[in-house]
């Protein structure tokens, strides 16, 4: 939960897109719960225009990103989880994922 609370402040803070965390299985409103619970922790700030972090919510992201051993371009790029394979393979072995 704590990765995906981290997962969720870095789409904030670079305007991502939330597709990381649908694909994780969080339906859109467990998404919008986050989102609501994060501005009433006062993280993040949100108005028509656009949502952002507070100065807490940047506080929050660096203690998480020191958290998780997080360095240089991985605070910005996470891997997506979904496709990560749970054993080793061979450099000779050829890997076909179940989307095909």
């Amino acid at each position: 939960m704590e990765e995906d609370k981290l997962l969720l402040l870095q789409l904030i803070k670079n305007n991502g897109k939330i597709e990381n965390l649908t694909k994780k299985g969080y339906e859109y409103s467990e998404i919008a719960k986050m989102i609501s619970d994060f501005i009433e922790q006062e993280l993040i700030s949100f108005s028509p225009d656009k949502i952002e972090l507070t100065d807490a919510g940047e506080n929050e992201w660096r203690l998480l990103n020191n958290q998780f051993k997080k360095k240089k371009i991985d605070k910005f790029i996470s891997p997506q989880s979904e496709y990560l394979l749970e054993e080793k393979k061979s450099i000779y072995d050829v890997y076909l994922s179940d989307e095909f």
